[in-house]
């Protein structure tokens, strides 16, 4: 099913070099606020407000939202280049061979392109305010297979609507309720805070490819408490990094962050059995207490150590 109760779901190529425009110049995204695109495009009629959106690049998804608000700016000017065999705007530059293009159409090797000016309407789809990051929990071949499009390339694809909202909570994405086309709800500024700071504090090695493989395998789910917003779980180690040095995805697990300090602390471990156990000090918090005996978290996937896990409830419970 692609369509429910009017709405469907698209896939978003972004920018870069991920994104082949081929005659065209590009557009200028913000992953997580907006996505770009003109009248060139495919499906570009089809798009509304309402819709579900996955945004990607060539490998995984990156976040997913609903379009709050699609701004349409109509006759706008734009250079578009073509082959100058065939006219064809299906092209690639290539960096290592000269000339420096190649017509994947007609095979004809160029060093410029056949430049013309078109006019065009271009669009901008926010979806900001329900924004949930994916980090690549879904990757290409996943995506693959929700998406009603075979191409890889294609910048709008159409999805499964039903499907893509099945896989998505299957990684512990929440959504919020769906509003349809609202006033816009942008949460997400276009610029960052900046600075420095002096720091000598030594860096992780692998720390962030080690949380991106902790998320492929079990999702956005804390081990604990279950599914959580991406921004509160941080990747644990099961046997201490600061003795061991090094990431295996089999000793670790995502933790929401104040679950994650307890846990560093030695307050909270897993039993072998994989149920959740808290220090008797913490008896006294109602939030944590509820969490005593409860099962872990985990797929049937899961490729955790109970050695490791035997190891850490031995260590931990051993000083309550």
């Amino acid at each position: 099913m692609s369509d429910v109760a009017g709405f469907k779901a698209w896939s978003f190529l972004i920018t870069g070099d991920e994104r082949q425009f081929q005659g065209n110049d590009g557009y200028e995204d913000v992953a997580e606020e907006s996505y770009s695109y003109d009248s060139t495009v495919g499906n570009y009629r089809r798009v509304k407000p309402g819709d579900l959106v996955v945004v990607r690049n060539s490998y995984e998804a990156l976040g997913v939202g609903y379009i709050e608000e699609l701004e349409t700016v109509p006759d706008q000017e734009k250079l578009r280049s073509r082959c100058p065999a065939c006219r064809s705007t299906n092209f690639k530059e290539r960096t290592t061979e000269k000339p420096r293009f190649r017509c994947s159409q007609c095979g004809t090797k160029f060093g410029q392109p056949k430049e013309e000016l078109i006019r065009v309407t271009t669009f901008r789809a926010h979806y900001g305010g329900s924004w949930q990051p994916l980090e690549g929990c879904l990757d290409k071949n996943q995506l693959a297979e929700i998406s009603l499009s075979r191409s890889d390339q294609q910048s709008i694809k159409a999805m499964d609507l039903e499907r893509t909202l099945i896989a998505i909570a299957a990684c512990g994405v929440r959504l919020p309720p769906q509003q349809g086309p609202a006033k816009p709800r942008r949460q997400h500024p276009l610029e960052l805070p900046g600075g420095r700071r002096r720091t000598t504090t030594a860096a992780r090695l692998g720390q962030d490819a080690f949380r991106r493989a902790l998320v492929h395998q079990y999702g956005m789910i804390c081990a604990a408490t279950g599914p959580s917003p991406a921004e509160t779980l941080e990747a644990a180690h099961i046997r201490p990094f600061a003795r061991t040095e090094r990431h295996r995805v089999e000793e670790g697990v995502l933790l929401r962050a104040d679950i994650h300090r307890l846990f560093d602390s030695g307050l909270l471990t897993f039993s072998t059995d994989f149920k959740v156990c808290i220090a008797p000090s913490l008896f006294g918090h109602p939030t944590y207490m509820a969490l005593q005996g409860n099962r872990m978290h985990l797929p049937e996937r899961a490729v955790l150590d109970r050695d490791a896990v035997k190891e850490h409830h031995s260590l931990t419970t051993s000083t309550w």
